[in-house]
């Protein structure tokens, strides 16, 4: 059995069929039309009516095919017409999204560009007020390195010009300036915390001379001559270095190979001093 058809397809099949038969009544009158005026013609003619009657029924033909074949072309052209609009309100509704689209992103990134100056005020008072705090802990901290021993004074020396230059560049980052503070801190404190052993030039008696040193955190540094024949001690009253009787070459000597893990671990005496609290 067939099946049979929804109702849309129902409406759509009448809606088509009424079109058809409109369209064959417009012609069925057309045609009636013609044949009743070419009768009219006919009997007219036959009864010797005049010829301007027939050019008239012509020229009134003619403008009616005309005036048809004109009506089409407007039809034709309207619906191009209607096509053409309906695609220009398209892009019209496109291009009105789209400007929604951009002035709300305009207007975020204004936002945006506001809370970053925000943010760079606040970052500049917070950078002023570190760098107020952190300069004076620096120069404590160079004041103490003068009046200390001067252990790895090469090494100390360039960690502090570093420290400076970066203190003084505007385009130092201040968490990089904090840090860097902080590390010079942090290693100056850990040599009250350590033993080395090293080779460096000293002056001595007015000259230079090169010598193995031994600091003993930062509370000693002793020196013993290349030949180990001498040694001697940094001397903060008199601000240099000063030989020690020779009877202590060997405690320091013993006490070099110990840093240095050449040896056990022993007790020695080491001639340090009196230790003024300041």
């Amino acid at each position: 059995m067939r099946a049979l058809p929804d109702g849309s397809r129902v409406a759509g099949l009448r809606a088509g069929l009424g079109r058809e038969w409109i369209q064959e009544v417009k012609l069925i009158f057309r045609i009636w039309g013609c044949l009743l005026l070419l009768g009219w013609l006919a009997l007219a003619g036959a009864a010797g009516a005049e010829p301007s009657l027939v050019g008239m029924a012509g020229e009134t033909l003619n403008n009616q095919q005309a005036a048809q074949k004109e009506a089409e072309e407007w039809s034709r052209e309207e619906r191009e017409l209607g096509k053409e609009i309906a695609g220009l309100e398209r892009r019209q509704a496109e291009l009105r999204r789209r400007s929604e689209s951009l002035e709300l992103a305009l207007k975020t990134e204004e936002q945006r560009l506001v809370a970053g100056q925000r943010r760079l005020v606040e970052s500049q008072k917070l950078r002023d007020g570190l760098l107020d705090w952190l300069r004076p802990v620096c120069q404590r901290l160079a004041e103490r390195k003068a009046q200390g021993t001067p252990f790895l004074s090469g090494e100390r020396r360039k960690r502090f010009d570093d420290l400076d230059v970066v203190l003084s560049d505007s385009y130092t980052p201040p968490h990089e300036q904090f840090r860097r503070v902080f590390e010079a801190l942090l290693v100056e404190t850990e040599y009250g915390f350590s033993n080395e052993v090293y080779r460096e030039e000293i002056v001595l008696d007015g000259r230079q001379r090169q010598v193995d040193l031994l600091r003993i955190g930062r509370l000693a540094l002793f020196f013993r001559t290349l030949d180990q024949k001498s040694a001697g001690v940094y001397d903060p009253g008199l601000g240099g270095f000063r030989l020690l009787p020779v009877e202590n070459v060997a405690d320091i000597s013993r006490a070099m190979a110990i840093v240095r893990r050449e040896t056990a671990a022993e007790l020695v005496s080491l001639p340090i001093g009196r230790i003024v609290k300041p």
